[in-house]
C-alpha cells in the first residue's frame, strides 16, 4: 500500500505553513517512534497509530476546510469486508464479544485510511525529514534489541516471563514488524544516493532474524528482498508476484496445508516443534472450513474451536488454536466462501493501485506487500489489534517516505 493506493487519487492542497510544520512534527514523531514501539511493546502501535489520526485529521482539516478523503473503492471495499464480519458475528457462539471486536477493528482501519490522503498532501521536503527520522528510530530500536540480549534483557524481564534460555521470542513480534517496516527505510534510503546498496538494510537484517525465534520474519524479509530483484529485471514481474502471492494465499493454502500434513510434516524432526504444531492446526483448520465452507464458523470464531473440537490431535498437541496461525485459512474458516471473495477483492484492489505508481514507491510497495502476505500466510491472528495497527502503520510509512512524483525510470537509472 502506497501514496496511491489509498489517498483518493485527486490532486491534494498543500497545506499551508503553520499546519504543514504541524503535520510534518507529527509524523515525523509517528516515523520515529513506529520501530520503536514495534519492537519494545508491539500492542502499542494501536494506540501510536490512532493517535497520529487523532492529531493529524484535524489539523488537516483545519489547513484545508475539508475531511482527507481515502480511495473511495479501496474504502468501500474495506467498509463491506467489515460488515461482513459484523454480520457474521452474529451466528458465532459468542455474538456480541465478536461485534465488539468488528468494531475495534473498523476504528484501527478507519483511523489509518484517513492518514494516507493527509500523507498525500505533504510535499518532498517533508518526506525527506520524515524518512531520516525513520531512519534514526530504526537505528535506536535496533540499539534497544542489541543491549537487551547483550545484557540479557534488563528491561523486558521486568514485564515479561519466558523458559530459561528462550528469551529471544520476546522479539518475534518486532523482528516481524522490522520486516515490514524495513522496506520504507530502504525507500529512502535508495532516494538518498545509496541505490542499490540500500538492501543491505533488509538483507542484514533477514540474516540477523535467524538468530531470533520468529521464522515468519524470516520469510517475511526474504520475500521482499525477492520481489525487489524480481520486480527490477522486469517491471510487471512484481505485478505478477503480488497477483500470484494474493491468490496463492488463498487458493493454494487449504490444499498445501493438506499435502504438509499428509506427507508427515507435523512429525518432521527437522522443522522445528512450532512449525509442526502449525501443520496440524492448518490441517485442522481445512477440515472445519469444508463443514463450513460458505458462510463459515462465524467471525471470531476459532477462539471456540477448541470447545467444539476437544479432542487433541494423535501427537498430543492442542490443534483447536485461538486462531489457525494463517490469515487465509481464518478468513475462510470464520467468513467462508463470501468473506474470502471480499477479501480477494480489496486486495486485487491494492495490487492494481500499487502497479500504477512510480518505480521506487511501486517497487517497495510490492515487496513490502509480499513479505506481509507471506507472514500473515503463516503467523499471528488475522484479528490481533497490533498486527492490523502495524500492518497499516507499515503501508502508511511508504506513503510517508515516498516522493510525490518520482520519475518513471527511477530505478533504472540508479
Amino acid at each position: 500500500m502506497t501514496p496511491s493506493t489509498l489517498s483518493s487519487g485527486e490532486e491534494h492542497p498543500r497545506t499551508r505553513a503553520g499546519s504543514g510544520t504541524l503535520l510534518n512534527g507529527i509524523f515525523r514523531a509517528f516515523a520515529l517512534l513506529l520501530p520503536i514501539v514495534s519492537v519494545a511493546a508491539p500492542k502499542g502501535t494501536v494506540v501510536l497509530l490512532l493517535l497520529a489520526a487523532a492529531l493529524a485529521v484535524p489539523t488537516y482539516w483545519w489547513a484545508n476546510r475539508r475531511i482527507p478523503i481515502p480511495d473511495l473503492r479501496i474504502a468501500i471495499a474495506l467498509a463491506l469486508f467489515v460488515a461482513w464480519c459484523a454480520i457474521a458475528s452474529t451466528w458465532n457462539v459468542d455474538a456480541a464479544r465478536s461485534l465488539g471486536l468488528a468494531l475495534r477493528i473498523a476504528v484501527i482501519l478507519a483511523g489509518g485510511m484517513v492518514l494516507f490522503p493527509v500523507a498525500a498532501a505533504l510535499d518532498g521536503a517533508v518526506r525527506r525529514e520524515i524518512g531520516r527520522w525513520l531512519v534514526v528510530g530504526l537505528g535506536l530500536s535496533l540499539a534497544f534489541v542489541a543491549v537487551e540480549t547483550g545484557l540479557d534483557y534488563p528491561v523486558l524481564r521486568l514485564f515479561k516471563t519466558a523458559e530459561p534460555g528462550k528469551e529471544a521470542v520476546w522479539f518475534n513480534r518486532g523482528a516481524v514488524a522490522m520486516a515490514m517496516i524495513v522496506w520504507p527505510v530502504t525507500v529512502h534510503l535508495w532516494k538518498g544516493r545509496l541505490g542499490w546498496k540500500a538492501l543491505f538494510v533488509p538483507v542484514f537484517l533477514g540474516t540477523a532474524s535467524l538468530f531470533l525465534e520468529s521464522e515468519s520474519a524470516t520469510l517475511g524479509f526474504a520475500a521482499g528482498v525477492a520481489v525487489v530483484l524480481l520486480a527490477v529485471i522486469h517491471r510487471k514481474a512484481g505485478r505478477t508476484i503480488t497477483i500470484a502471492a494474493t491468490l496463492l494465499a488463498f487458493v493454494a493454502m487449504p490444499f498445501v496445508a493438506l499435502e504438509l500434513h499428509n506427507r508427515g510434516w507435523h512429525r518432521a524432526d527437522w522443522l522445528p516443534a512450532s512449525a509442526q504444531h502449525r501443520v496440524e492446526i492448518w490441517d485442522f483448520t481445512v477440515q472445519r472450513i469444508a463443514e463450513k465452507p460458505v458462510f463459515g464458523w462465524g467471525f471470531d470464531g476459532s477462539r471456540h474451536m477448541g470447545s467444539l473440537f476437544p479432542a487433541p490431535s494423535d501427537t498430543g498437541r492442542d490443534v483447536a488454536a485461538l486462531h489457525p496461525h494463517s490469515a487465509p485459512l481464518e478468513v475462510m474458516l470464520e467468513l467462508g466462501a463470501v468473506g474470502a471473495v471480499v477479501a480477494l477483492a480489496l486486495l486485487w484492489l491494492v495490487v492494481m493501485r500499487l502497479d500504477r505508481v512510480s518505480d521506487h514507491t511501486r517497487v517497495f510497495g510490492q515487496a513490502q506487500f509480499v513479505a506481509t502476505m507471506a507472514i500473515g500466510s503463516v503467523s499471528h491472528g488475522a484479528w490481533q489489534n497490533w498486527w492490523l495497527a502495524l500492518v497499516v502503520s507499515a503501508a502508511l510509512m511508504i506513503s510517508l517516505t515516498a516522493e510525490p512524483s518520482e520519475p518513471k525510470n527511477a530505478m533504472e537509472n540508479s
